[in-house]
């Protein structure tokens, strides 16, 4: 870091701001590559009865199981026959990620008081990350899927079948120009049992791919503040005031390995992201006017106001942000406050450009014979206009390929939020303090994708079965059998597109509360302060097939209606103690709706548990310092004194579960000093 200023004068000081960073990680980010019979999309997947890795007894017993299931004899189920084979390749590793990540950024500008107060500044800033991940153990597709395929050579050794069968050397990426290569390097695979997976294949079928990112950001702003003491004042004293205005440009570059890029690899096939540069030209300005103060009842009146114009490059065009507040104190004792703001948030570089890439989305398919009458009333008509037979019951035993990414057409979020507050110091009590704020934000056209089950329900839910959620994806008419396998009627792997929309909305309420009291009683100083979050309302709506339909995140994991801190600070001399207590309310175990009505809903689930909540969660922490100068000190403390961990088997770590401590107790040290 270099952080430098220089005074030529109070009016001119240049300054600069210089930063890198260099960050290197390894961690596993996911378990080794699996097979179940159909994740790969390839029948080499399943293995042959005549793979010369299984043993004889394995083999009889295979052979008889499938007769039990299938009925027939032996006879009917010759070498060339097939079987599923469920494993997590542990003789593989696990997936491991290596990052490097640099991170550059320079800021110069100049800053100045003139004019009796005003000041101003102004700046360029220039940010730089470059990122380079290696994937260790990645899975080459191809490469397993024709180690998988083993056959014994005419000398009785094992070999992959592709070497001595051309027919057997089949491409897993339509084009493949690495086929011949492959089969040439082939080392075949044995997939029973545990440890048997020799080093020669696994070195085959393993190979490490890069990826690599890059992201940069310049800012150019200037702003100017200050007041009317010069030439006007209102009642109240001089007008308030701060205009400015900043330009902002960035970029944002991806590129998976070409690999990965190709669909090779056990990885999700990811192409190469390179939007065009977000820029966005802005002005804004903010007022103050203070009406009137210390007049009889009118210890403080202000107004204010600020607005902001933005200009975007892109579908989110120019918007406009604002904000008005008044501030009224009848006597020193209290205040009210009122605030009213109009924020926006334009879609970003990934929201409107990322790329279209492969995903998986669990679903079952509303037009199956089995879930057709689950649905509104025009489900049976619509998922007949669309042809789909009558005897279709198709059932995912695995997810559904899809493809996601970025909207360009997307507009900018808008929220209109308003607040109503009280602020009480009461002069015969010094140092006490305590506040309370109403709240009310609603947030709409909030960019939301909505998930791949929504957008196909959404098909066939709707009035109309030519909305433009069908246009999503498409269904394979037959006659035969699909690209992939799909059965007449079956939506085709890869064909639905999950895009990011402005539709949903969010509504919250609430109150956020304070007391604080500070007072020295001789040689000791004690401070205490409160802090106490309660909400009203935490809903969100983001059904594309009935957008008044709201989900309720109050009370549920993640959203406790009460949440409270209390902080206590003990100081005598050069030694000070600290205390805190948080308090976690009660949070169901599941989605509200499962366990209780909404909008005059049944409950969804009411016998899901037959525990309903999570339970009130409290942490404990304590830090004792010593100052044995007036700038330096040593400190300890423990965190979570109880060593309270999250409750109901959570991990702290998704879901929501992130608002509860995954540390445990947590003890630490410390040493501050201060040179100068």
């Amino acid at each position: 870091n270099l952080i430098g200023h220089f005074e030529v004068s109070p009016a001119f000081t240049p300054f600069v701001e210089a930063k890198f960073v260099r960050t290197n990680s390894v961690g596993s980010a996911s378990g080794p590559a699996f097979i179940n019979g159909g994740t790969l999309g390839d029948p080499r997947e399943a293995p042959r009865l005549d793979n010369p890795f299984l043993g004889t007894q394995a083999h009889d017993l295979i052979v008889n199981q499938l007769i039990l299931a299938n009925g027939g004899t032996s006879a009917d189920y010759p070498g060339s026959s097939q079987f599923n084979l469920r494993e997590n390749l542990l003789g593989l590793g696990s997936r491991q990620e290596s990052a490097k990540r640099d991170t550059y950024r320079i800021v110069a500008g100049a800053r100045g008081r003139f004019n009796n107060g005003w000041s101003y500044e102004v700046s360029a800033n220039y940010g730089h990350f470059e990122e380079s991940t290696t994937i260790l153990g990645n899975l080459n597709v191809q490469r397993f899927l024709l180690a998988m395929d083993s056959a014994r050579a005419p000398d009785g050794s094992i070999v992959c079948r592709s070497q001595i069968d051309p027919t057997a050397a089949i491409p897993y990426v339509a084009g493949s120009n690495l086929l011949n290569g492959d089969v040439a390097a082939c080392h075949p695979l044995n997939p029973f049992g545990q440890g048997n997976i020799s080093r020669a294949a696994r070195n085959y079928v393993i190979q490490d791919t890069v990826s690599k990112g890059r992201i940069t950001q310049f800012v150019a702003s200037g702003s100017l503040s200050g007041d009317s003491a010069g030439f006007i004042k209102l009642p109240g004293g001089p007008i308030g005031f701060s205009l400015g205005a900043e330009y902002r440009r960035e970029t944002n570059r991806f590129s998976e390995d070409p690999l990965v890029q190709q669909g090779y690899t056990f990885y999700n096939s990811i192409p190469s992201f390179s939007p065009p540069a977000f820029a966005v030209t802005e002005g804004f300005g903010e007022i103050r006017l203070p009406i009137l103060k210390d007049k009889p009842f009118f210890r403080d009146l202000t107004i204010s106001g600020a607005g902001r114009v933005s200009a975007y490059k892109g579908s989110a065009g120019i918007v406009y942000a604002y904000n008005g507040a008044v501030e009224y104190s009848p006597v020193s004792d209290i205040s009210f406050r009122a605030n009213y703001s109009r924020s926006v948030r334009a879609p970003n570089l990934v929201d409107l450009y990322q790329p279209q890439g492969q995903n998986f989305a669990t679903v079952v398919d509303p037009c199956a014979s089995d879930n057709i009458n689950t649905g509104s009333n025009t489900r049976v008509a619509n998922c007949a206009a669309a042809g789909i037979p009558s005897n279709y019951n198709f059932q995912y035993s695995q997810s559904l390929q899809i493809v996601s990414g970025g909207n360009p057409g997307l507009k900018a979020e808008k929220s209109d939020s308003y607040t109503y507050g009280v602020v009480l110091r009461p002069h015969w009590i010094p140092g006490l303090s305590a506040s309370a704020d109403y709240y009310n934000i609603a947030v709409k056209d909030v960019i939301t994708a909505p998930d791949a089950q929504s957008i196909i329900n959404a098909c066939y839910d709707l009035s109309s079965g030519s909305n433009q959620f069908c246009g999503l994806f498409q269904r394979f008419q037959g006659p035969g059998v699909g690209p992939h396998g799909e059965v007449p009627g079956q939506i085709i792997e890869g064909s639905l597109q999950q895009l990011s929309l402005n539709y949903a909305k969010y509504q919250v309420r609430g109150i956020d509360s304070e007391v604080a009291y500070a007072h020295t009683f001789g040689h000791i100083y004690a401070g205490f302060r409160f802090e106490y979050t309660h909400q009203f309302q935490n809903d969100y709506f983001l059904d594309p097939t009935d957008p008044k339909r709201l989900t309720r995140n109050l009370s549920t994991l993640s959203y406790p209606e009460d949440k409270f801190n209390i902080n206590i600070d003990l100081k005598r001399g050069p030694i000070s103690i600290g205390y805190k207590f948080r308090y976690i309310g009660t949070q169901l175990v599941t989605a509200y709706e499962d366990l209780y009505s909404v909008q005059g809903r049944p409950p969804q689930n009411p016998y899901y548990s037959n525990i309903r909540d999570y339970p009130v969660t409290t942490y404990h922490d304590i830090r004792i310092a010593f100052d044995f100068t007036k700038k330096s000190s040593f400190y300890v403390g423990v965190d979570n004194v109880t060593n309270q961990t999250p409750p109901l088997g959570l991990n702290g770590t998704g879901g929501g579960s992130g608002i509860y401590d995954n540390r445990g107790r947590f003890y630490y040290a410390g040493i501050k000093l201060g040179l100068f």
